[in-house]
């Protein structure tokens, strides 16, 4: 089974919370700049709290990042390890299963 089967979660989520952010800043900024009529005190705050909901999950997103790169450093294994296993899957690959099945 290979070790980095399973990758980090860091990238995928990060790129989401910034295409979600984003298009919801855009959107709302879309909507606040062609809007005819004069907002009511209930469609500004709307308006203002889309637009920082977009920036947080934005800010959200260029945190998970690095975090998810640091993540996926610390799922691989030591460096003293790497040979150690290079050994142990070279003398896997040598020796067939029925080799090691006598009867």
């Amino acid at each position: 089974m290979s070790l980095l089967s399973h990758p980090s979660f860091g990238p995928r989520t990060a790129l989401g919370y910034v295409t979600v952010g984003s298009l919801s800043d855009v959107w709302t900024l879309v909507w606040y700049f062609t809007h005819e009529s004069e907002l009511t005190p209930t469609g500004q705050f709307w308006v203002i709290g889309l637009i920082l909901t977009g920036l947080v999950f934005v800010s959200l997103g260029l945190l998970l990042g690095p975090l998810g790169r640091w993540a996926r450093q610390a799922e691989l294994p030591p460096v003293q390890a790497i040979g150690a296993e290079a050994d142990i899957q070279m003398i896997a690959a040598t020796n067939s299963p029925q080799s090691l099945c006598r009867e």
